[in-house]
Protein backbone atom coordinates (compact mmCIF):
# COMPACT_ATOMS: atom_id res chain seq x y z
CA UNK A 1 0.00 0.00 0.00
CA UNK A 2 1.38 3.41 -0.97
CA UNK A 3 2.28 5.66 1.94
CA UNK A 4 1.36 8.80 0.03
CA UNK A 5 -2.23 9.59 -0.77
CA UNK A 6 -4.52 12.58 -1.32
CA UNK A 7 -6.41 12.37 2.01
CA UNK A 8 -5.89 10.74 5.39
CA UNK A 9 -8.95 10.61 7.66
CA UNK A 10 -8.45 10.08 11.39
CA UNK A 11 -11.47 8.66 13.18
CA UNK A 12 -14.18 6.29 11.93
CA UNK A 13 -17.22 7.49 13.83
CA UNK A 14 -20.21 8.82 11.90
CA UNK A 15 -18.41 12.00 10.76
CA UNK A 16 -15.29 10.18 9.54
CA UNK A 17 -17.40 7.55 7.80
CA UNK A 18 -19.48 10.21 6.05
CA UNK A 19 -16.29 11.93 4.91
CA UNK A 20 -14.92 8.64 3.59
CA UNK A 21 -18.16 7.73 1.79
CA UNK A 22 -18.38 11.15 0.16
CA UNK A 23 -14.76 11.14 -0.98
CA UNK A 24 -15.27 7.65 -2.38
CA UNK A 25 -18.38 8.80 -4.25
CA UNK A 26 -16.33 11.61 -5.76
CA UNK A 27 -13.57 9.21 -6.81
CA UNK A 28 -10.90 10.45 -4.39
CA UNK A 29 -8.33 8.06 -2.91
CA UNK A 30 -7.91 8.12 0.86
CA UNK A 31 -7.25 6.05 3.95
CA UNK A 32 -9.43 6.15 7.03
CA UNK A 33 -7.97 4.83 10.27
CA UNK A 34 -9.22 4.41 13.83
CA UNK A 35 -7.40 3.29 16.97
CA UNK A 36 -10.44 1.33 18.15
CA UNK A 37 -10.36 -2.36 17.16
CA UNK A 38 -14.12 -2.36 16.48
CA UNK A 39 -16.85 0.12 15.65
CA UNK A 40 -19.08 1.59 18.35
CA UNK A 41 -21.25 -1.04 20.02
CA UNK A 42 -23.27 1.34 22.23
CA UNK A 43 -26.32 3.28 21.11
CA UNK A 44 -24.77 6.74 21.82
CA UNK A 45 -26.27 9.34 19.43
CA UNK A 46 -29.74 8.29 18.31
CA UNK A 47 -31.38 11.28 16.61
CA UNK A 48 -31.14 11.58 12.83
CA UNK A 49 -32.70 14.89 11.79
CA UNK A 50 -34.63 15.58 8.61
CA UNK A 51 -31.76 17.42 6.92
CA UNK A 52 -29.42 14.49 7.55
CA UNK A 53 -32.05 12.07 6.22
CA UNK A 54 -32.16 14.15 3.03
CA UNK A 55 -28.39 13.81 2.76
CA UNK A 56 -28.70 10.03 3.09
CA UNK A 57 -31.29 10.24 0.31
CA UNK A 58 -28.75 12.09 -1.84
CA UNK A 59 -26.27 9.27 -1.22
CA UNK A 60 -28.91 6.76 -2.30
CA UNK A 61 -28.92 4.84 1.00
CA UNK A 62 -31.82 6.41 2.89
CA UNK A 63 -34.07 3.34 2.75
CA UNK A 64 -31.48 1.30 4.65
CA UNK A 65 -31.86 3.73 7.56
CA UNK A 66 -35.64 4.05 7.30
CA UNK A 67 -36.06 0.28 7.33
CA UNK A 68 -34.43 -0.17 10.73
CA UNK A 69 -34.98 3.24 12.34
CA UNK A 70 -38.05 4.50 14.22
CA UNK A 71 -39.76 7.69 13.05
CA UNK A 72 -40.97 10.19 15.66
CA UNK A 73 -43.36 12.85 14.41
CA UNK A 74 -43.84 15.06 17.49
CA UNK A 75 -42.19 16.35 20.66
CA UNK A 76 -44.22 16.61 23.88
CA UNK A 77 -43.33 18.83 26.84
CA UNK A 78 -44.52 18.23 30.41
CA UNK A 79 -44.18 20.15 33.68
CA UNK A 80 -44.83 18.38 37.01
CA UNK A 81 -46.48 15.57 35.07
CA UNK A 82 -48.91 17.88 33.25
CA UNK A 83 -48.86 17.92 29.45
CA UNK A 84 -48.13 21.45 28.21
CA UNK A 85 -47.40 21.27 24.51
CA UNK A 86 -47.16 18.99 21.51
CA UNK A 87 -44.81 20.23 18.79
CA UNK A 88 -45.70 18.47 15.52
CA UNK A 89 -42.86 17.58 13.17
CA UNK A 90 -44.98 16.20 10.35
CA UNK A 91 -45.82 19.59 8.79
CA UNK A 92 -42.31 20.47 7.65
CA UNK A 93 -41.34 21.00 4.02
CA UNK A 94 -39.60 17.70 3.36
CA UNK A 95 -40.22 14.19 2.16
CA UNK A 96 -39.05 13.12 5.63
CA UNK A 97 -41.11 15.04 8.21
CA UNK A 98 -39.85 13.34 11.34
CA UNK A 99 -36.84 12.58 13.51
CA UNK A 100 -35.49 9.10 12.82
CA UNK A 101 -34.39 7.30 15.97
CA UNK A 102 -31.54 4.88 15.37
CA UNK A 103 -28.66 3.85 17.66
CA UNK A 104 -25.29 5.21 16.57
CA UNK A 105 -23.99 1.65 16.39
CA UNK A 106 -26.50 0.97 13.59
CA UNK A 107 -25.70 4.25 11.83
CA UNK A 108 -22.00 3.33 11.80
CA UNK A 109 -22.78 -0.20 10.64
CA UNK A 110 -24.79 1.06 7.66
CA UNK A 111 -22.15 3.63 6.69
CA UNK A 112 -19.43 1.00 6.99
CA UNK A 113 -21.39 -1.32 4.70
CA UNK A 114 -21.88 1.47 2.17
CA UNK A 115 -18.18 2.33 2.33
CA UNK A 116 -17.29 -1.29 1.51
CA UNK A 117 -19.64 -1.15 -1.49
CA UNK A 118 -17.61 1.87 -2.61
CA UNK A 119 -14.50 -0.37 -2.50
CA UNK A 120 -13.03 1.19 0.66
CA UNK A 121 -12.81 0.21 4.30
CA UNK A 122 -11.72 1.38 7.74
CA UNK A 123 -8.26 0.35 8.96
CA UNK A 124 -8.56 -0.35 12.68
CA UNK A 125 -6.15 -0.57 15.61
CA UNK A 126 -4.07 2.19 14.03
CA UNK A 127 -3.37 5.14 16.31
CA UNK A 128 -2.57 8.64 15.09
CA UNK A 129 0.39 10.00 17.08
CA UNK A 130 1.23 13.35 15.49
CA UNK A 131 1.56 15.17 12.19
CA UNK A 132 3.96 17.68 10.69
CA UNK A 133 2.79 20.02 7.96
CA UNK A 134 5.17 20.99 5.20
CA UNK A 135 4.48 23.32 2.30
CA UNK A 136 2.49 20.85 0.22
CA UNK A 137 2.05 17.72 2.32
CA UNK A 138 1.27 16.40 5.78
CA UNK A 139 3.54 13.79 7.35
CA UNK A 140 1.58 11.70 9.87
CA UNK A 141 3.03 9.27 12.37
CA UNK A 142 0.84 6.20 12.92
CA UNK A 143 1.28 3.47 15.52
CA UNK A 144 0.07 -0.08 14.83
CA UNK A 145 -1.26 -2.46 17.47
CA UNK A 146 2.04 -4.40 17.51
CA UNK A 147 3.98 -1.19 18.17
CA UNK A 148 5.16 -0.74 14.58
CA UNK A 149 5.44 2.92 13.51
CA UNK A 150 4.24 3.88 10.06
CA UNK A 151 4.72 7.23 8.34
CA UNK A 152 1.94 8.32 6.01
CA UNK A 153 2.22 11.38 3.81
CA UNK A 154 -0.89 12.97 2.42
CA UNK A 155 -1.96 16.11 0.63
CA UNK A 156 -4.66 16.70 3.26
CA UNK A 157 -5.39 15.51 6.80
CA UNK A 158 -8.90 15.42 8.30
CA UNK A 159 -9.44 14.97 12.02
CA UNK A 160 -12.73 13.28 12.85
CA UNK A 161 -11.64 11.67 16.10
CA UNK A 162 -14.30 13.11 18.36
CA UNK A 163 -13.89 14.92 21.67
CA UNK A 164 -10.49 13.33 22.27
CA UNK A 165 -9.17 14.19 18.80
CA UNK A 166 -5.40 13.66 18.62
CA UNK A 167 -5.26 15.70 15.41
CA UNK A 168 -6.66 18.67 17.32
CA UNK A 169 -4.64 18.20 20.50
CA UNK A 170 -1.32 17.76 18.67
CA UNK A 171 -1.99 20.51 16.13
CA UNK A 172 -2.26 24.27 16.23
CA UNK A 173 -5.86 24.44 17.44
CA UNK A 174 -7.46 25.91 20.52
CA UNK A 175 -10.60 24.29 21.91
CA UNK A 176 -11.97 26.73 24.48
CA UNK A 177 -15.03 25.84 26.50
CA UNK A 178 -16.24 24.39 29.78
CA UNK A 179 -18.29 21.62 31.34
CA UNK A 180 -21.80 22.24 32.58
CA UNK A 181 -22.00 21.80 36.39
CA UNK A 182 -24.40 18.87 36.34
CA UNK A 183 -23.95 15.16 35.73
CA UNK A 184 -26.27 13.25 33.40
CA UNK A 185 -27.08 9.66 32.63
CA UNK A 186 -28.00 7.97 29.42
CA UNK A 187 -29.69 4.58 29.33
CA UNK A 188 -31.46 2.13 27.06
CA UNK A 189 -34.55 0.46 28.49
CA UNK A 190 -37.47 -1.73 27.54
CA UNK A 191 -40.65 -0.09 28.79
CA UNK A 192 -44.39 -0.01 28.38
CA UNK A 193 -46.58 3.09 28.36
CA UNK A 194 -49.91 4.46 27.19
CA UNK A 195 -48.10 7.48 25.69
CA UNK A 196 -47.53 7.54 21.94
CA UNK A 197 -44.66 5.35 20.78
CA UNK A 198 -44.15 7.60 17.76
CA UNK A 199 -43.46 10.76 19.74
CA UNK A 200 -40.71 12.15 21.99
CA UNK A 201 -41.62 13.00 25.59
CA UNK A 202 -39.67 15.48 27.75
CA UNK A 203 -40.51 15.94 31.44
CA UNK A 204 -39.48 18.93 33.58
CA UNK A 205 -39.86 19.04 37.36
CA UNK A 206 -38.74 21.31 40.16
CA UNK A 207 -36.35 19.42 42.38
CA UNK A 208 -37.19 18.99 46.04
CA UNK A 209 -33.82 18.22 47.62
CA UNK A 210 -31.85 20.96 45.82
CA UNK A 211 -34.31 23.84 45.22
CA UNK A 212 -31.99 25.73 42.89
CA UNK A 213 -31.94 22.77 40.48
CA UNK A 214 -34.52 21.08 38.31
CA UNK A 215 -34.86 17.61 36.92
CA UNK A 216 -35.11 16.66 33.26
CA UNK A 217 -36.17 13.37 31.75
CA UNK A 218 -36.19 12.88 27.97
CA UNK A 219 -37.67 9.66 26.59
CA UNK A 220 -37.19 8.88 22.92
CA UNK A 221 -38.57 5.67 21.37
CA UNK A 222 -36.47 3.20 19.45
CA UNK A 223 -37.67 0.05 17.69
CA UNK A 224 -39.98 -2.43 19.45
CA UNK A 225 -40.45 -1.49 23.10
CA UNK A 226 -36.99 -0.02 23.50
CA UNK A 227 -36.39 3.57 24.57
CA UNK A 228 -33.46 5.93 24.99
CA UNK A 229 -33.45 7.70 28.36
CA UNK A 230 -31.56 10.93 29.11
CA UNK A 231 -31.75 12.61 32.52
CA UNK A 232 -29.73 14.69 34.92
CA UNK A 233 -28.49 12.72 37.95
CA UNK A 234 -29.58 15.43 40.41
CA UNK A 235 -27.06 14.60 43.11
CA UNK A 236 -24.15 16.37 44.74
CA UNK A 237 -20.78 15.16 43.52
CA UNK A 238 -19.76 13.07 40.54
CA UNK A 239 -20.60 9.39 40.12
CA UNK A 240 -18.48 6.99 38.09
CA UNK A 241 -21.00 4.18 38.30
CA UNK A 242 -24.78 4.31 38.01
CA UNK A 243 -27.15 1.38 38.50
CA UNK A 244 -30.17 0.18 36.59
CA UNK A 245 -32.47 0.49 39.62
CA UNK A 246 -31.57 4.20 39.81
CA UNK A 247 -32.61 4.69 36.21
CA UNK A 248 -35.83 2.79 36.92
CA UNK A 249 -36.62 5.06 39.87
CA UNK A 250 -35.86 8.21 37.85
CA UNK A 251 -38.13 7.12 35.01
CA UNK A 252 -41.00 6.21 37.31
CA UNK A 253 -40.80 9.37 39.41
CA UNK A 254 -40.15 11.95 36.70
CA UNK A 255 -42.66 10.53 34.22
CA UNK A 256 -45.21 10.49 37.06
CA UNK A 257 -45.94 6.82 36.49
CA UNK A 258 -46.55 7.11 32.76
CA UNK A 259 -43.82 4.54 32.00
CA UNK A 260 -43.23 1.08 33.41
CA UNK A 261 -39.66 -0.17 33.14
CA UNK A 262 -39.21 -3.82 32.23
CA UNK A 263 -35.45 -3.88 31.74
CA UNK A 264 -32.49 -1.46 31.64
CA UNK A 265 -29.94 -2.91 29.22
CA UNK A 266 -27.32 -0.17 29.33
CA UNK A 267 -26.58 2.84 31.50
CA UNK A 268 -23.74 5.33 31.45
CA UNK A 269 -22.94 8.64 33.18
CA UNK A 270 -21.78 11.65 31.19
CA UNK A 271 -20.98 15.32 31.51
CA UNK A 272 -22.02 17.98 29.02
CA UNK A 273 -19.03 19.65 27.39
CA UNK A 274 -19.49 22.98 25.64
CA UNK A 275 -16.52 23.67 23.36
CA UNK A 276 -15.92 25.29 19.98
CA UNK A 277 -12.69 25.10 18.01
CA UNK A 278 -11.10 28.47 17.28
CA UNK A 279 -10.71 27.59 13.58
CA UNK A 280 -11.69 24.51 11.57
CA UNK A 281 -8.67 24.53 9.27
CA UNK A 282 -4.94 24.90 9.72
CA UNK A 283 -3.37 24.95 6.26
CA UNK A 284 -3.61 21.32 5.09
CA UNK A 285 -5.48 20.03 8.14
CA UNK A 286 -9.23 20.15 8.77
CA UNK A 287 -11.36 19.25 11.78
CA UNK A 288 -14.95 18.04 11.61
CA UNK A 289 -17.63 16.77 13.98
CA UNK A 290 -16.97 16.44 17.71
CA UNK A 291 -13.29 17.16 17.10
CA UNK A 292 -14.40 20.72 16.34
CA UNK A 293 -17.48 21.19 18.52
CA UNK A 294 -19.09 19.67 21.61
CA UNK A 295 -22.36 20.67 23.20
CA UNK A 296 -25.48 19.64 25.08
CA UNK A 297 -27.46 16.74 23.57
CA UNK A 298 -30.69 18.78 23.71
CA UNK A 299 -32.46 18.46 20.37
CA UNK A 300 -30.11 15.73 19.15
CA UNK A 301 -27.97 18.14 17.12
CA UNK A 302 -24.45 16.79 17.65
CA UNK A 303 -24.00 13.84 15.29
CA UNK A 304 -26.09 15.56 12.63
CA UNK A 305 -23.89 18.66 12.72
CA UNK A 306 -20.78 16.51 12.30
CA UNK A 307 -22.24 14.59 9.38
CA UNK A 308 -23.05 17.88 7.69
CA UNK A 309 -19.53 19.19 8.31
CA UNK A 310 -18.25 16.26 6.28
CA UNK A 311 -20.92 16.68 3.61
CA UNK A 312 -19.91 20.33 3.19
CA UNK A 313 -16.17 19.73 2.98
CA UNK A 314 -15.93 16.56 0.89
CA UNK A 315 -17.11 17.90 -2.49
CA UNK A 316 -14.91 20.98 -2.19
CA UNK A 317 -11.85 18.92 -1.35
CA UNK A 318 -12.63 16.55 -4.22
CA UNK A 319 -12.76 19.37 -6.78
CA UNK A 320 -9.50 20.86 -5.52
CA UNK A 321 -7.74 17.47 -5.61
CA UNK A 322 -8.98 16.87 -9.15
CA UNK A 323 -7.62 20.26 -10.22
CA UNK A 324 -11.08 21.53 -11.10
CA UNK A 325 -11.32 24.18 -8.37
CA UNK A 326 -9.11 26.81 -6.80
CA UNK A 327 -7.68 25.97 -3.38
CA UNK A 328 -9.46 29.08 -2.06
CA UNK A 329 -12.71 27.09 -2.30
CA UNK A 330 -11.62 25.32 0.87
CA UNK A 331 -11.75 28.61 2.80
CA UNK A 332 -15.54 28.45 2.50
CA UNK A 333 -15.60 25.44 4.85
CA UNK A 334 -14.80 27.77 7.73
CA UNK A 335 -17.03 30.62 6.57
CA UNK A 336 -20.03 28.32 6.02
CA UNK A 337 -19.81 25.79 8.85
CA UNK A 338 -18.31 27.86 11.67
CA UNK A 339 -21.39 30.11 12.14
CA UNK A 340 -23.55 26.97 12.15
CA UNK A 341 -21.59 25.24 14.90
CA UNK A 342 -21.35 28.43 16.97
CA UNK A 343 -25.13 28.78 16.86
CA UNK A 344 -25.73 25.14 17.78
CA UNK A 345 -23.33 25.24 20.75
CA UNK A 346 -24.70 28.54 22.04
CA UNK A 347 -28.37 27.59 21.74
CA UNK A 348 -28.05 24.13 23.25
CA UNK A 349 -26.03 25.45 26.18
CA UNK A 350 -28.53 28.26 26.84
CA UNK A 351 -31.49 25.89 26.75
CA UNK A 352 -29.80 23.39 29.05
CA UNK A 353 -28.72 26.01 31.59
CA UNK A 354 -32.13 27.64 31.56
CA UNK A 355 -34.02 24.39 32.09
CA UNK A 356 -31.73 23.29 34.93
CA UNK A 357 -30.78 26.43 36.81
CA UNK A 358 -33.03 29.36 35.87
CA UNK A 359 -35.37 30.09 38.80
CA UNK A 360 -37.93 31.58 36.40
CA UNK A 361 -37.85 28.58 34.03
CA UNK A 362 -41.35 27.40 34.94
CA UNK A 363 -42.80 30.78 33.98
CA UNK A 364 -40.75 30.89 30.78
CA UNK A 365 -41.76 27.34 29.85
CA UNK A 366 -45.47 28.07 30.24
CA UNK A 367 -45.10 31.31 28.29
CA UNK A 368 -43.22 29.48 25.53
CA UNK A 369 -45.86 26.76 25.29
CA UNK A 370 -48.66 29.32 25.20
CA UNK A 371 -46.93 31.28 22.43
CA UNK A 372 -46.25 28.21 20.30
CA UNK A 373 -49.84 27.03 20.70
CA UNK A 374 -51.09 30.27 19.11
CA UNK A 375 -48.28 31.13 16.70
CA UNK A 376 -47.75 28.69 13.83
CA UNK A 377 -44.88 30.73 12.35
CA UNK A 378 -42.87 30.52 15.56
CA UNK A 379 -43.69 26.84 15.85
CA UNK A 380 -42.44 26.25 12.31
CA UNK A 381 -39.26 28.22 13.00
CA UNK A 382 -38.47 26.08 16.03
CA UNK A 383 -39.17 22.82 14.20
CA UNK A 384 -36.94 23.89 11.30
CA UNK A 385 -34.16 24.60 13.80
CA UNK A 386 -34.56 21.19 15.42
CA UNK A 387 -34.57 19.43 12.06
CA UNK A 388 -31.67 21.60 10.80
CA UNK A 389 -33.69 22.80 7.83
CA UNK A 390 -33.07 26.45 8.74
CA UNK A 391 -29.34 26.31 7.96
CA UNK A 392 -28.38 29.01 5.50
CA UNK A 393 -24.84 29.89 4.50
CA UNK A 394 -25.22 33.67 4.62
CA UNK A 395 -21.69 34.99 4.13
CA UNK A 396 -19.92 32.52 1.91
CA UNK A 397 -17.25 33.70 -0.54
CA UNK A 398 -18.42 31.12 -3.09
CA UNK A 399 -22.13 31.92 -3.18
CA UNK A 400 -23.74 34.66 -5.28
CA UNK A 401 -26.39 36.47 -3.23
CA UNK A 402 -27.28 39.26 -5.67
CA UNK A 403 -30.69 38.26 -6.98
CA UNK A 404 -33.92 36.91 -5.55
CA UNK A 405 -36.35 35.11 -7.84
CA UNK A 406 -39.40 35.91 -5.70
CA UNK A 407 -40.44 36.23 -2.06
CA UNK A 408 -41.54 32.57 -2.17
CA UNK A 409 -38.30 31.23 -3.64
CA UNK A 410 -35.60 29.38 -1.72
CA UNK A 411 -32.58 31.67 -1.33
CA UNK A 412 -28.94 31.26 -2.12
CA UNK A 413 -27.15 29.41 0.66
CA UNK A 414 -30.25 27.37 1.55
CA UNK A 415 -30.77 23.71 0.79
CA UNK A 416 -32.51 23.02 -2.50
CA UNK A 417 -35.97 21.82 -1.46
CA UNK A 418 -37.33 18.54 -2.75
CA UNK A 419 -40.59 18.49 -4.71
CA UNK A 420 -43.03 15.70 -5.52
CA UNK A 421 -43.32 16.01 -9.30
CA UNK A 422 -45.75 13.15 -9.81
CA UNK A 423 -46.77 10.01 -7.94
CA UNK A 424 -43.56 8.23 -8.87
CA UNK A 425 -40.92 10.98 -9.10
CA UNK A 426 -39.36 13.60 -6.86
CA UNK A 427 -36.95 16.37 -7.80
CA UNK A 428 -34.25 14.76 -5.63
CA UNK A 429 -34.37 11.71 -7.90
CA UNK A 430 -32.76 13.89 -10.58
CA UNK A 431 -30.16 15.43 -8.25
CA UNK A 432 -28.68 12.20 -6.92
CA UNK A 433 -25.18 12.67 -8.35
CA UNK A 434 -21.86 14.36 -7.51
CA UNK A 435 -22.13 17.24 -9.97
CA UNK A 436 -23.51 20.77 -9.93
CA UNK A 437 -27.16 20.43 -10.91
CA UNK A 438 -28.47 23.30 -12.99
CA UNK A 439 -32.21 23.88 -13.15
CA UNK A 440 -33.30 25.90 -16.18
CA UNK A 441 -36.97 26.85 -15.81
CA UNK A 442 -38.91 27.69 -18.98
CA UNK A 443 -41.65 29.36 -16.95
CA UNK A 444 -45.34 28.53 -16.83
CA UNK A 445 -45.81 29.56 -20.46
CA UNK A 446 -42.56 29.51 -22.40
CA UNK A 447 -42.21 32.01 -25.25
CA UNK A 448 -40.17 31.22 -28.35
CA UNK A 449 -37.66 33.84 -27.29
CA UNK A 450 -37.25 32.20 -23.87
CA UNK A 451 -36.82 28.76 -25.43
CA UNK A 452 -34.06 30.04 -27.71
CA UNK A 453 -32.30 31.71 -24.77
CA UNK A 454 -32.45 28.48 -22.77
CA UNK A 455 -31.01 26.55 -25.73
CA UNK A 456 -28.15 29.02 -25.99
CA UNK A 457 -27.47 28.83 -22.23
CA UNK A 458 -27.64 25.04 -22.22
CA UNK A 459 -25.18 24.75 -25.10
CA UNK A 460 -22.71 27.17 -23.49
CA UNK A 461 -22.88 25.45 -20.11
CA UNK A 462 -22.44 22.00 -21.65
CA UNK A 463 -19.42 23.13 -23.64
CA UNK A 464 -17.76 25.07 -20.81
CA UNK A 465 -18.41 22.87 -17.76
CA UNK A 466 -19.34 19.53 -19.33
CA UNK A 467 -17.80 17.23 -16.71
CA UNK A 468 -18.84 19.31 -13.68
CA UNK A 469 -22.53 19.91 -14.29
CA UNK A 470 -25.79 18.22 -15.07
CA UNK A 471 -28.46 20.33 -16.71
CA UNK A 472 -32.18 19.85 -16.15
CA UNK A 473 -34.77 21.73 -18.21
CA UNK A 474 -37.91 22.25 -16.12
CA UNK A 475 -40.92 22.34 -18.48
CA UNK A 476 -44.64 22.37 -17.87
CA UNK A 477 -45.19 20.56 -21.16
CA UNK A 478 -43.10 18.40 -23.46
CA UNK A 479 -40.91 20.18 -25.99
CA UNK A 480 -38.92 18.13 -28.50
CA UNK A 481 -36.10 20.69 -28.56
CA UNK A 482 -34.68 19.68 -25.18
CA UNK A 483 -32.99 16.69 -23.62
CA UNK A 484 -32.80 15.98 -19.87
CA UNK A 485 -36.31 17.32 -19.42
CA UNK A 486 -38.20 17.36 -16.16
CA UNK A 487 -41.86 17.56 -17.09
CA UNK A 488 -43.43 19.69 -14.38
CA UNK A 489 -46.95 19.04 -15.61
CA UNK A 490 -48.66 20.24 -12.44
CA UNK A 491 -46.17 23.12 -12.01
CA UNK A 492 -45.19 21.78 -8.58
CA UNK A 493 -41.49 22.53 -9.05
CA UNK A 494 -42.21 25.98 -10.48
CA UNK A 495 -44.46 26.76 -7.54
CA UNK A 496 -42.06 25.54 -4.84
CA UNK A 497 -39.18 27.48 -6.37
CA UNK A 498 -41.32 30.59 -6.80
CA UNK A 499 -40.90 30.66 -10.57
CA UNK A 500 -43.48 32.04 -12.99
CA UNK A 501 -41.23 33.03 -15.89
CA UNK A 502 -37.66 32.11 -16.81
CA UNK A 503 -35.19 31.29 -14.06
CA UNK A 504 -31.95 29.45 -13.37
CA UNK A 505 -30.89 27.77 -10.14
CA UNK A 506 -27.39 26.34 -9.70
CA UNK A 507 -27.37 23.67 -7.00
CA UNK A 508 -24.00 22.68 -5.61
CA UNK A 509 -22.91 19.05 -5.13
CA UNK A 510 -24.03 19.30 -1.49
CA UNK A 511 -27.54 20.27 -2.66
CA UNK A 512 -27.26 23.88 -1.49
CA UNK A 513 -28.20 26.71 -3.82
CA UNK A 514 -25.16 28.67 -5.00
CA UNK A 515 -26.72 30.93 -7.62
CA UNK A 516 -30.10 31.91 -9.02
CA UNK A 517 -31.34 34.49 -11.49
CA UNK A 518 -34.39 35.42 -13.53
CA UNK A 519 -32.17 35.92 -16.57
CA UNK A 520 -29.81 33.62 -18.45
CA UNK A 521 -26.94 36.09 -18.64
CA UNK A 522 -23.92 33.99 -19.52
CA UNK A 523 -21.48 36.55 -18.11
CA UNK A 524 -23.20 36.45 -14.70
CA UNK A 525 -23.17 32.65 -14.62
CA UNK A 526 -19.52 32.69 -15.67
CA UNK A 527 -18.67 35.18 -12.92
CA UNK A 528 -20.29 32.90 -10.34
CA UNK A 529 -18.39 29.80 -11.41
CA UNK A 530 -15.14 31.75 -11.57
CA UNK A 531 -15.44 32.31 -7.82
CA UNK A 532 -14.00 28.84 -7.34
CA UNK A 533 -13.81 26.72 -10.51
CA UNK A 534 -10.68 26.68 -12.65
Amino acid sequence: MSNHLPVLIIGAGPTGLMMACELARHGIKFRIIDKKPEQTSCSNATWIQTRTIEILDHLGIVNRFLNIGHACNAINLYASGKHLLKIPLDQIDSTYPFVLMLPQSETEKLLNEYLKELKSHVERSLEFIEAAQEENKVISTIKHLDGKIETITSDWLIGCGGMGSAVRSTGKFLFPGHDLPEQFLVADAKMSSSLSKNEIHVFFDKGAEFPDKRTILAITPLKSNKYRITANVYQEGARKTLYSHEATDIIRERSHGKYTVNDVSWISPFWIHSNIIDHMRDRLTFLAGDAAHNHSPVGGQGMNTGLQDAYNLAWKLALVIKGKAKSSLLDSYQSERYPVICKVVKQTEQLTNMSLFDKTFSIKLHHFCDKISHDKKTEQKIVDQIEQLDIRYKNSPVIDYHECISTKSPRQGERAPDVLIDQATRLYDHLRNTQHNILLFTGLSASNEAIEKIKETQQWLSKTYSDLIKIHIILTQKLKDFKNNIIDENAAVHKRYGVKNNAIFIIRPDNYIGYCSKSFEINLIKTFFQKYLI
